[in-house]
């Protein structure tokens, strides 16, 4: 049986090149976003070098959360590599250490980790990213572009009672929904005309009606009328506009199930929320079967060299399963299979194989 010096030893190993790998990722994620930000940057907007930063550091942690497994995948194959080179996993075999004990510790701290980047990084991360999106609409500022292409943002369309109808433009929609920026609403009559064009920077919802604030109104005849605040009516309720605005990857784990439900309530697609949900909770498993998958190539190696080849077929069986993990997320989000078997189908699947390989390269 391993030895708690040991355990402790491989474990702190593997979580210090888990952390270099993060941090790898988040210099990476910011500075493409940095330059991205700049590109923005002109005359006609008063926003420092130093806000456009603030704003990639607020997005990198929502990118850096998707891309945890493959953080798990290469710290693995570092740690690994790392004491092959040392000679330590050498005389831990010779003292008697099987794979599955010298395993034991990279697997307990991957276990751990997930569980707590499910609950608490993922919200946290969550939390930062609609803090830079807000950041952004407020510092950027959403203007209304009469050129804007006509199939981009968020649209929506209400029915405003006696054959009379709404269709609305938003470049952003946040807070579920319910506020928007850089508005467009085209307003039909009872004959599918257009009545009325409105162009506005903002809108909230409150209830039965939408506010706008620094409003341009045309009407048929072509006559403009600007108007610091006016009010829509609406029958759309903030469930669904969470529903059509929402995303199941930009809400938190704690507010997965609540959020499910209300979009069912409000007859709406309310799945991608509870794979999202069940996703989170296998994140633990899903670590554990990145772990094995890069133990299979990491392990072959000192023994039979090959690293290029080995090295590379762990990285690809690290894509081969989070793509086939995407695939069957699909599935779940449009309800060919239940959401707890997307979720947690492909990790036991990839676990069993991974296993199976190391079984395989231990024991023939």
């Amino acid at each position: 049986m391993i030895g708690p010096t040991l355990f402790r030893y491989i474990a702190w190993r593997f979580t210090k090149s888990l952390i270099a790998m993060m941090l790898l990722l988040l210099f990476l994620i910011v500075t493409v976003d940095f330059i991205e930000g700049l590109r923005k940057l002109n005359d006609e907007i008063d926003v420092s070098v130093a806000q456009v930063y603030l704003i990639s550091l607020y997005t990198a942690p929502f990118f850096i959360d998707k891309a945890f497994p493959f953080a798990c995948l290469f710290a693995t194959m570092m740690t690994l590599f790392q004491l092959n080179s040392k000679m330590e996993l050498v005389v831990a075999r010779a003292s008697g250490v099987s794979v599955w004990q010298f395993l034991l510790p990279i697997s307990a701290a991957a276990a751990v980790i997930g569980i707590l980047a499910a609950t608490v990084y993922n919200p946290a991360a969550v939390s930062f990213y609609q803090t830079s999106l807000d950041m952004k609409a407020e510092l950027f500022g959403i203007r209304s572009d009469t050129n804007a292409k006509t199939v981009s943002g968020f649209w929506l369309r209400q029915d405003d009672g006696e054959g009379r109808s709404t269709i609305i433009n938003a470049k952003v929609a946040r807070d579920g929904g319910k506020l928007l920026d850089g508005v467009r609403m085209i307003r039909f009559d009872e004959k599918g005309l257009v009545s009325q064009r409105i162009d506005a920077r903002q809108a909230v919802h409150h209830g039965d009606r939408w506010v706008l604030a620094e409003a341009t109104v045309s009407d048929s005849t072509q006559s403009l009328a600007k108007k610091a605040s006016l009010e829509v009516p609406t029958n759309l309720s903030a469930e669904y506009l969470l529903g059509v605005s929402g995303d199941a990857d930009s809400t938190g784990f704690w507010n997965l199930r609540h959020t499910a439900e209300r979009i069912r309530l409000s007859g709406l697609n309310h799945l991608p929320y509870l794979v999202q949900f069940h996703s989170l909770l296998a994140l633990p498993l899903f670590l554990f079967a990145m772990v094995l998958i890069a133990a299979s190539a990491s392990l072959r190696f000192v023994r039979f060299g090959q690293a290029g080849r080995l090295i590379l077929g762990g990285i690809l069986g690290g894509f081969v399963l989070y793509a086939s993990t995407r695939l069957v997320s699909s599935l779940g989000n449009n309800g060919i299979v239940p959401p707890p078997m997307a979720a947690w189908s492909p990790s036991l699947v990839a676990v069993l194989f991974g296993m199976s390989i190391l079984l395989y390269q231990e024991d023939g």
